[in-house]
């Protein structure tokens, strides 16, 4: 048996930090989780929305047709008394055919527009009043796509993490576990200090 009342408080300290650390990867394998299903099909969805607004987004780009329209209206919503507002402009524009169409763009915490701004318009020859957003410039509406992607990485994250280790489990031979990570398995007890 050891005595370490002798080594003074420092070496105390550091006896007990020494157990603990050996004893914090066996924790912490035990504790990660298995990501939830309800993320990874999250992800997906998100992910889906995010290849169906970029190839739109894309394709109105390349041919689409250009106008020149105007606020008509800041419509404010407040979806609660203790909410700040958004502010959805309506835009009115006249087509390639001289038909008149409106649309709602979308909307900020603060309005971007006022009524009578003039702004460039783009939009389907078919089906103008549905599908139609503001020409701000390419790179701006190529990086509406994003907001829906970084949702997909956030939650998807967890759950290619946990697949790639089963992938790797298997590769190497190893029946793929439930945990992420196997916990090592210390060759001596450790006395509880």
């Amino acid at each position: 048996m050891f005595d370490h009342q002798f080594l003074g408080v420092p070496a105390q300290i550091a006896l007990l930090f020494m157990a603990a650390a050996a004893k914090a990867p066996y924790r912490r394998a035990k504790r990660a989780p298995a990501p939830s299903p309800v993320a990874g099909i999250s992800a997906a969805i998100l992910l889906a929305a995010t290849i169906v607004i970029a190839g739109y987004i894309a394709h109105l780009e390349l041919t689409g047709l250009r106008a020149e329209g105007r606020v008509v209206v800041v419509r404010p919503d407040a979806n609660g008394l203790d909410r700040e507002p958004t502010y959805y402009p309506v835009i009115e524009f006249a087509t390639a055919s001289g038909a008149l169409a409106r649309f709602e763009d979308f909307g900020g915490s603060s309005p971007r527009y006022r009524v009578g701004d003039r702004v460039a318009v783009l939009y389907r020859g078919n089906e103008t009043s549905r599908f139609a957003i503001v020409d701000r410039d390419r790179s701006s509406n190529l990086l509406l796509p994003l907001l829906p992607f970084g949702g997909a990485v956030l939650l998807g994250w967890p759950f290619l993490r946990h697949f790639g280790a089963r992938v790797r489990a298997r590769t190497a031979g190893r029946p793929a576990s439930r945990t992420m990570r196997s916990a090592p398995h210390p060759q001596r007890r450790m006395m509880n200090v």
